[in-house]
């Protein structure tokens, strides 16, 4: 028996339209027959899809805008964040809540935990709207039709011109100009709004809310109604951990749980921790999260420890060469110091690369009576004062 009701494209389908073609695009899955499958992309792996709106939910003054501002950080300079993996690429921020002071303190504690400065940050921009009269992306008529706000434009031009493919959002009470109670006004501000901004910048936009009294009671972090979980595709809550009278719960301590992942799976949970003006992960139950973090703080510390010998040897007027054959050979330097701190000769090396690409050590070439002998090891202004060339001076 034949299928009398096939699929047909909208070149197919002309004569069901008086003569006019459908401008529906139709699938044929038959076309799909060897096409290879596109992969799913992410901006934070398993927690938000690329061309999608992530909706980031926690309650006020428990830090959700500073953990935003972390994530900023982290993809513009291409580093982990709570030990996920983030996509590298330029980033916008949207702030309506705190002053340009507040982020710039904000910015300088996570530049410290990163070990960066505000030069590495060229591929960052934020904007603070705490004076401007109006914040809303999208405005409602009278009929629920929502229209996108001459700020929306502003706001995708300039993104846009710079290049971010993940824009953060802070928060949806400002920017949202309908009924968050309202289904179809709810569903056209995240469709029509925010994830049409990440499609149109090919990135990412998360979206920083307040859970309403009810979505706090449950511990289901929700707010408004149910279109609000339901027409994101990544959820994410923010709590304070529950003490109890024998043992309070800890100012310092976050919960971090991934509510909703329609393309990955949910109920993983990072434990967090503020530390010298940032949060950082304690304990995790995503998988090889936890190992990650303890590679990278060994990695760290290992930075660390090759920074604090360097500082030593610079201070004698001692030059360090990152030749292998060289006599001054930053490990036949370095291995008897206390400052090493048992580090391997292995894990000191792949610290010295890792500073060299972070810019936090340069290479000098040598002046002297033969030139270009081989490079000395040197800091980066932004660390301490660099060694003086005549000290540089030595043999292969």
């Amino acid at each position: 028996m034949t299928n009398s009701n096939p699929i047909l494209t909208g070149a197919d389908n002309a004569s069901r339209y008086d003569g006019k073609r459908s401008t529906l695009r139709v699938i044929d899955p038959t076309t799909l027959q060897g096409v290879e499958v596109p992969q799913r992309k992410w901006m934070v792996q398993d927690w938000l899809p690329w061309r999608q709106t992530g909706l980031f939910y926690g309650d006020g003054a428990t830090g959700k805008s500073l953990l935003a501002q972390q994530l900023m950080t982290s993809a513009a300079v291409g580093k982990a964040w709570l030990g996920l993996e983030v996509a590298a690429c330029r980033t916008w921020g949207f702030f309506c809540e705190d002053e340009n002071d507040e982020l710039h303190r904000r910015q300088t504690d996570i530049n410290r935990h990163l070990g960066i400065d505000f030069s590495d940050l060229a591929n960052m921009r934020w904007i603070s709207r705490t004076d401007a009269e109006s914040n809303i992306l999208m405005e409602f008529s009278l009929d629920g039709v929502g229209r996108l706000t001459d700020l929306w434009n502003q706001v995708r031009d300039d993104a846009g011109a710079f290049g971010a493919r993940l824009v953060v959002i802070d928060t949806a009470a400002d920017t949202f100009g309908g009924n968050e109670n309202i289904r179809p006004q709810v569903r056209q501000f995240i469709q029509g709004a925010c994830t049409r901004l990440a499609r149109e910048l090919d990135g990412a936009v998360l979206l920083c809310a307040h859970p309403s009294a009810a979505g706090m009671a449950s511990g289901e972090g929700t707010g408004g109604n149910t279109a609000w979980n339901n027409t994101v595709r990544a959820r994410w809550y923010l709590t304070r951990p529950k003490g109890t009278s024998d043992e309070p719960a800890d100012p310092d301590r976050r919960d971090l749980s991934k509510k909703k992942g329609n393309y990955a799976r949910i109920g993983e949970e990072l434990k967090l921790e503020w530390h010298d003006g940032v949060f950082q992960v304690v304990g995790s139950t995503c998988p090889g999260t936890v190992e990650r973090i303890d590679i990278r703080n060994r990695e760290r510390d290992a930075e660390e420890a090759f920074l604090a010998a360097l500082k030593v040897m610079i201070g004698q007027q001692r030059a360090v060469s990152d030749k292998p054959t060289a006599p001054n050979n930053f490990w036949k330097m370095f291995q008897k110091m206390p400052e090493v701190k048992g580090f391997t000769k292995v894990e000191m090396k792949d610290a010295m690369e890792r500073l060299l690409r972070a810019d936090r050590v340069r290479t000098d070439q040598v002046i002297g009576e033969r030139p270009n002998r081989h490079k000395i090891i040197g800091l980066a202004p932004t660390d301490f004062a660099p060694a003086n060339d005549n000290s540089g001076q030595s043999t292969d």
